[in-house]
Parts: structure tokens; sequence; C-alpha cells
């Protein structure tokens, strides 16, 4: 899924006020960072009180890539100038990260950052090619093209000031669905899931628009899954436009307001 490689900057006057707090300078992120995850992972919200207006979508989900940094031959992550970000990973690595659009490198003192897609370059950094299937929807030239930046949040960046929240946030088509929405999946209340800090909890159903992608068109919505590589609901995430499932447009004031606040001000 060459989604992450369509990241743009989107502005919406709702979401401002929220983005005006983030604190820029904590910029490098680890998953360790117990500050930064302070808050974020809610899912107590109760069942919607009211009728909601019903939509049908189906879904894939997406993850953070996992590398280390290597001592035989590969390629750094490098910023939108050029500049050298990282140490070196192996091709395979470098290009399933630009895949996934969001990268966690430990480095050889043990030190973990996460790194987000920042835009494309003039050239092609790696041959992505020979790693992906032909036919599928990932552009292998694009992917060789990504180019990276230090991520707010320890999951990385949605888009617009937003970190992503594991098994929260979802990118979606803004025309169906604009940044700071938040949809109600009845298949997705009471699924057990796993936090990175090895908790498992019940999950409360919501999700919050606050990532988009080339390959994420209309109905279509993606579910991060954070550092978890498997598929966190099967019961609705099938990976295919015919395998749809029934959510509803949430419209309680409370949980969104919440969302936005999570996903924004806990990047401090």
């Amino acid at each position: 899924m060459d989604k992450k490689n369509q990241r743009t900057t989107i502005f919406l006057a709702s979401i401002i006020p929220f983005i005006m707090a983030v604190c820029f300078a904590s910029c490098a992120s680890t998953v360790s960072s117990t500050r930064q995850d302070t808050g974020i992972f809610q899912f107590d919200f109760p069942e919607p009180e009211r009728q909601l207006e019903k939509v049908t979508l189906w879904a894939t989900y997406y993850h953070v890539w996992y590398a280390e940094v290597t001592s035989a031959s590969g390629h750094a992550l490098l910023d939108v100038k050029g500049d050298r970000l990282s140490g070196v990973l192996t091709a395979r690595d470098w290009c399933m990260a630009g895949v996934e659009g969001t990268v966690q490198v430990k480095d050889t003192s043990g030190k973990i950052a996460t790194y987000n897609y920042a835009g494309r370059g003039q050239d092609v950094q790696v041959e992505c090619a020979q790693f992906f299937n032909k036919g599928t929807l990932i552009n292998p030239v694009a992917i060789g093209k990504t180019r990276w930046t230090l991520a707010l949040g320890p999951y990385g960046d949605g888009v617009a000031g937003i970190i992503l929240i594991p098994f929260r946030t979802i990118a979606v088509d803004t025309i169906m669905f604009p940044i700071g929405s938040v949809i109600y999946v009845p298949d997705a209340r009471g699924k057990e899931i796993q936090l990175p800090n090895g908790q498992t909890v019940k999950h409360d159903g919501y999700f919050f628009a606050g990532d988009v992608g080339g390959a994420i068109k209309h109905t279509h919505i993606d579910v991060f899954s954070g550092v978890q590589k498997t598929n966190p609901f099967p019961d609705f995430v099938k990976n295919g436009s015919s395998k749809t499932f029934e959510a509803y447009r949430v419209t309680d004031e409370r949980i969104i307001a919440t969302l936005k606040r999570q996903h924004v001000l806990s990047a401090k």
C-alpha cells in the first residue's frame, strides 16, 4: 500500500486550536516513552446514545515498521533536503518502511527513534521493485523516493500535527470523513486488543480520522495497529472492497473533543 507516500498537509479550522498547543521541541520519539503514552490509551467510551447515520465501509490496516541499523551495505533514511537522519538499513527494511510510512529504527547503542514520511526526493534512492509483487497497489518507484523526518508521536504522525494512536487512528478519504471525524464500528466493540505496554483491554468501537493515503478512497478506511503487525480486527478488517461492514458517524461532541485532544496534545 503506497498510501503513506501520498501524505498531504490538511488545514482544518476545527483542529487548529489543538495544533497550536503542540510542543514541537520533543520530536525524537521512542516506543518506551511512558510520558508520551500517558492518556492516549482510553478505550472506555459508552455505546452511542442516539441513532447515528449509518455508512457501509471496508477496511485494511497498517503498522509501524521496525528495523535495526546494520553494519552491512544498505541505505540511510534521508530528509527532504537529502541530509542523513539515521544509520544504514537493509534495502528490504528501507523499502518496507516506505510502504508503511512510519519506521522505528534501533541504532547500535540500543536507542529507538521513530521516523515519519515527509515527502519524496527527486531521485530514487533505493530500487524497491524486487520486494513487491507485480499488480499490487504499491508503486516501487515512488517508494524508492521516500524522504523522512523525526516523528512527534511515539508511533508516528498522521496529518496536521496529529499523532497516530494504535487501534484508534484511521486513515480516511477526507471527502468521506474530514480529519477530526469519529466513527463507531459495532464489530470492534468488546474485542480484546493488546496495547504496546502489554496490557490487554477491550475496544470501545470508536475510531478517529487522523490520517490520509493515496490508496484510501471513498468507503475504504485503513486502521492503524501501531507496532502490532497482525490484523487487530479480523472481524471487520478483511482487506477487500467487497468485504464490507457497517459503521456510524459519531456526533457526540464530548467523545470527539476527547479524541482530538489525545491525538494532538499527547505529543507534548
